[in-house]
């Protein structure tokens, strides 16, 4: 039977010596939560657009009426 070989460290295989893929690191966690800070930041933004386009085509709409049915 042979026998496991000491390496040093400068010879150890990279991936002995990095966590399990499966095993999420504390900076991957913090990134993701920063991302859906992100993402729920540009929704709640997008959202805001929307009403403001939303309330600028109803002036519109609001204006080209009174202006039609103070022309009659």
């Amino acid at each position: 039977m042979s026998r496991p070989r000491d390496f040093r460290p400068e010879q150890q295989n990279k991936l002995s010596l990095e966590p399990p893929i499966g095993v999420p690191d504390e900076h991957r966690a913090q990134q993701v939560a920063a991302d859906q800070h992100f993402q729920a930041a540009v929704a709640q933004a997008i959202a805001a657009g929307d009403e403001r386009v939303e309330a600028v085509q109803a002036t519109v709409q609001l204006k080209r009426r009174t202006k039609l049915s103070g022309e009659g």
